[in-house]
């Protein structure tokens, strides 16, 4: 077992409750930790913004025509959430551990505000292509010994209280120096079609109760609706009623998975109006009912 692995089992261990799958909150705010402890079949999937590293075990990700594996010398960077589907690979006696690290959008505002002349990161149009998102980096040293460094403050809570929000700090820095730094980069600025976009995302995932109409969207990002629904598509992959649709579908799916929820109570709660419907579209995008929404839990 290597030295990076062995750092994800001691958190195992100390996260781990009886159950085969799971992820937590840290003790570091916007790190969290999941172990997956089976083989989930291919299945939709939403990632928030964030960046996800994989310790053990291995996810293979479907997006359009491309397929693409990650795993412990990969890192995905998202700084929008797209969905995609993905089948997740481990075992009781090998399970899937990994870590995710939140986007912090005041944090990448002061990184590069400080120091984005030294850099040489540059808004790149093809940051809004969706695939840039989900196309696995490779681990380099310096992303290694950052992640490292995480991973060990994690193992006392004085350091993690001390010195956890400077180490995740470190790995967002690193992956601004990374390839795919422009991903990060573009959400700081403010006027691209791109930021505009992720911030209608921001308001898609805290209201996705609500009747929001693509007018409304686009006429918040100063744009027309044919020119931010091009937009839209080109960031998710989606257009922006089907991207609102998979949202509500994937927070009625951790309300039924992680709060037990009554499947009409958690029709309405997530914005439909007819239970019925709910059950029909959530059935054609899961492959199951609602009432057996517990094989989805973590993939």
């Amino acid at each position: 077992m290597t030295a990076f692995a062995a750092l994800f089992h001691e958190l195992l261990e100390r996260y781990r409750t009886g159950a085969t799958s799971g992820g937590v909150a840290t003790s570091i705010p916007g790190v969290s930790f999941f172990w997956v402890g089976e083989t989930i079949p291919r299945a939709p999937l939403l990632y928030n913004a964030g960046v996800v590293i994989i310790g053990q075990g291995f996810k293979i990700g479907y997006l359009g025509d491309r397929k693409f594996r990650y795993d412990s010398h990969t890192y995905l960077a998202l700084g929008v959430p797209v969905p995609f589907e993905c089948e997740t690979h481990g075992t009781l006696d090998e399970p899937l551990l990994g870590i995710r690290v939140d986007i912090n959008i005041p944090l990448l505002h002061e990184l590069i505000a400080k120091f984005s002349s030294q850099l040489h990161i540059e808004s790149n149009e093809s940051a809004s292509d969706p695939h840039v998102g989900l196309e696995p980096v490779s681990m380099d040293d310096s992303m290694l010994t950052a992640t490292m460094r995480l991973l060990t403050c994690l193992r006392d809570p004085l350091d993690s209280k001390v010195l956890g929000v400077d180490a995740a700090k470190e790995v967002i820095y690193r992956v601004l120096r990374g390839p795919k730094g422009h991903v990060l980069y573009n959400l700081t600025q403010h006027q691209t079609p791109y930021a505009m976009v992720a911030r209608s995302l921001e308001r898609i995932h805290s209201e996705y109760r609500e009747g929001l109409t693509v007018d409304d969207l686009a006429r918040e990002s100063a744009m027309s609706v044919s020119s931010f629904h091009r937009a839209f598509k080109k960031v998710t992959g989606d257009s922006p009623l089907q991207y609102i649709k998979k949202v509500r579908l994937d927070k009625a799916k951790s309300l039924l998975v992680h709060d037990k929820m009554r499947v009409n109570n958690v029709a309405f709660e997530v914005g439909y109006e007819s239970p019925s419907q709910f059950s029909r579209e959530f059935k054609r995008y899961y492959k199951v009912p609602p009432s057996e929404a517990h094989a989805l839990a973590y993939n």
